[in-house]
């Protein structure tokens, strides 16, 4: 009868994998969340950026933008477990017994991503519509460099115009006014006007009156060093005529991706055969050699070291990874999208893919 008890020690080995799958299987929700949950985050983050960089580099060579959203992430999982045992047990004297038997499982994940080009009216007037002063107040309440801001979002205040050359006093204005904000000299507020219309604040702190910066912001806006908030409304300004509110137009999205875009390097052949303009100014803010706004190299090989990168036109465009102005610079633009072009209907998947 030896083989009778070596018999019910393997079934009672099998009875307990048995019950140790059926127990697994009641932690598969919780489980499932850890699993997928972070890696589906860094995928959506990581291809939306590569999608910005790459409608950033196509202003570089005049073509036309095209945004692709992820608007619904569905994710089944299963798992599955299976025991065997098998046996051949002869009778009579001196007879060997023979066992063979196995243990297998499987885990199943079957995702299901919904796509939506944005291509529709609200979406193209929603980049092609100046970037208003609350979107502004809301960046620069939040801690973003006014410097920054007034360079990507704004085209000129009081008639100083924001442009590439940098032969203005625009980009000393926006040094300025950024050195009160990191001395913490300069409050920012949004209010409405007696016609209802939003004003930005500048408000400066007790004392600032005799800031040196101060005193050059209020020279360049032609305005009173008196102390008093600075008020900023939209509209288009002329620097000669002195004024207690200053007038700032703003870019809309699409033309900041254009502004932007002054910064990308193109490929020496592709400026050699005219498919990319030759942009960059020496001494400007998008001088690859000084300047610090944004710059996106481009190489024949896939880069090493990118804080992101996309491939276009058998290039490969990226953000050096070191480069901590432009990925700051990177970072306000995703933002300045979701601001003011993210509302896109999550309910209504044109095209789905299931992969395999």
């Amino acid at each position: 009868m030896g083989w009778d008890r070596k018999m019910k020690k393997s079934l009672l080995i099998s009875l307990m994998a048995a019950g140790t799958l059926l127990t697994g299987c009641k932690s598969i929700g919780p489980a499932s969340i850890d699993y997928s949950r972070t890696g589906f985050n860094e995928a959506i983050q990581r291809t939306d950026a590569q999608q910005l960089l790459l409608n950033i580099v196509r202003q570089r060579y005049n073509d036309p933008v095209m945004f692709l959203e992820v608007t619904a992430v569905s994710s089944s999982m299963s798992r599955s477990g299976n025991l065997n045992l098998s046996g051949f047990f002869p009778t009579g004297f001196g007879a060997k017994e023979s066992y063979n038997g196995g243990l297998g499982g499987s885990l199943t994940e079957s995702p299901l991503i919904f796509y939506a080009p944005n291509t529709g009216e609200k979406f193209v007037r929603q980049i092609l519509t100046p970037i208003d002063l609350k979107t502004i107040s809301l960046l620069l309440q939040s801690g973003w460099s006014i410097e920054r801001v007034l360079l990507i979002a704004a085209d000129s205040i009081n008639g100083l115009r924001n442009n590439v050359a940098g032969d203005n006093e625009y980009p000393v204005l926006a040094k300025q006014l950024r050195n009160l904000q990191r001395s913490n000299r300069l409050a920012f507020a949004i209010e409405r006007d007696a016609n209802g219309l939003d004003v930005l604040a500048m408000i400066p702190t007790p004392g600032t009156v005799n800031e040196k910066s101060y005193q050059e912001a209020c020279r360049i806006l032609n305005l009173r060093a008196d102390g008093r908030p600075i008020k900023v409304q939209l509209g288009l300004g002329d620097p000669s005529v002195q004024s207690a509110t200053v007038l700032l137009a703003t870019r809309s999205l699409y033309s900041s991706f254009y502004f932007l875009g002054n910064g990308v390097i193109a490929s020496s052949r592709d400026l050699e055969e005219g498919i990319a303009q030759n942009r960059s100014i020496a001494g400007s803010i998008f001088d690859p050699d000084k300047g610090d706004l944004f710059r996106v190299k481009s190489s024949k090989g896939e880069p090493e070291r990118a804080a992101v990168k996309v491939r276009y036109r058998d290039e490969w465009f990226y953000v050096g990874e070191s480069d901590q102005d432009s990925r700051t610079t990177f970072a306000l633009m995703s933002m300045l999208l979701m601001l003011q072009g993210g509302d896109v209907n999550r309910m209504s998947p044109l095209v789905s893919l299931s992969p395999r």
